[in-house]
């Protein structure tokens, strides 16, 4: 049984790397991951050369019809009247002052954390923030696709018809999309090391404060983003064997994502008590695993950790089960097409 498994396992990698789906999605993770470095450090040198910025607005301008606009903190401070704003009135001026000077006191920590975030270890919880996200996308994607495409050409009948049993064909798919998941996230975090080495020495010396972050912060965030995903790999292989369709994995699968955050706003906002069926949803609950924001018009307070990998202990348990049950008593079909 498992010889069988690791022989498929090792058919199923041996396909998909041939295809061009696959390769695109890891760009998308890696561009993905350069952004989340590459932004931190874009802002930590801003703050270093403005000191913090205010927005003016428009009512606060002398010229009227002027949008707002933003002012230096370091050019407030500085004492030198050449690079006051000219355009404003004086008091304003000394209200934006005082404004900068009480932001002075925070600059450092600030600074420390901005640094932190594209410098390692700290980068790599700062790249996964985002790259977390984007990974329940491209798993979906990548998993109806893998699932699906047996489907529509007609190859399932076929495959299972040599013998090779319909637990381990599915088994081994699975397993390949969730070591494939890990080592995507990888990558993708080996191109944030070196860019954060790049980053690093052009920002120069850490600011006081900086170095917060740890390496085992990194592995247990890393461990947090590829744990979340197979819950959200088990609901896309869930709905393709349901739909015998890739289009169909994939539209749920996608779908799904903004939609629980979608019915979250709304309902949390008309019902008090939607709050206890919002903390037994998926995506909430991957959220509050990795430590996410809960996504837009998030409802109140994220669950707990505790809380959280049960529910999505039992999300993967059941929909993996169900999944599978269905792809052992269904009969299979020949080919469906390209949906």
């Amino acid at each position: 049984m498992i010889g069988n498994v690791a022989n498929l396992t090792r058919w199923e990698w041996f396909k998909l790397r041939r295809r061009w789906m696959l390769w695109i999605l890891l760009v998308f993770a890696i561009l993905f991951a350069q952004l989340a470095v590459w932004g931190q450090f874009f802002s930590y040198q801003n703050l270093q050369t403005t000191g913090g910025e205010l927005t003016v607005p428009a009512s606060l301008q002398q010229q009227q019809g002027r949008a707002p606009r933003t002012v230096a903190c370091n050019d407030l401070l500085s004492g030198n009247p050449a690079r006051q704003p000219a355009d404003l009135d004086a008091q304003v001026v000394a209200g934006l002052a005082a404004q900068c000077r009480q932001q002075a006191a925070t600059l450092p920590a600030r600074l420390a954390r901005a640094y932190q975030g594209f410098s390692l270890p700290g980068s790599i919880s700062t790249a996964l923030g985002i790259v977390q996200t984007l990974a329940l996308i491209l798993i979906a994607i990548l998993t109806a696709s893998a699932i699906g495409i047996d489907y529509g050409a007609g190859t399932l009948r076929s495959a299972l018809t040599q013998g090779i049993g319909r637990w381990p064909y599915l088994t081994a798919k699975l397993i390949t999309l969730a070591v494939i998941a890990f080592l995507g996230l990888v990558v993708a975090l080996a191109t944030v090391a070196i860019a954060s080495v790049v980053a690093t020495s052009i920002a120069g010396a850490a600011p006081s404060g900086a170095a917060t972050a740890t390496w085992s912060d990194a592995g247990l965030a890393l461990w947090k983003a590829w744990t979340s995903v197979l819950p959200y790999l088990a609901l896309t292989t869930f709905v393709t064997v349901v739909a015998r369709s890739s289009a169909a994995g994939m539209a749920i699968g996608l779908g799904y994502y903004f939609a629980e955050q979608l019915i979250i706003a709304l309902f949390s906002n008309l019902f008090s008590w939607f709050q206890n069926i919002a903390d037994f949803l998926l995506v909430r609950n991957i959220s509050a695993w990795t430590g996410g924001s809960g996504g837009f018009g998030a409802a109140a307070t994220l669950p707990d950790q505790t809380h959280s990998i049960a529910v999505l202990a039992v999300y993967t348990l059941v929909l993996a089960g169900v999944a599978f049950w269905l792809f052992e008593r269904r009969d299979v079909q020949g080919a469906t097409g390209g949906g």
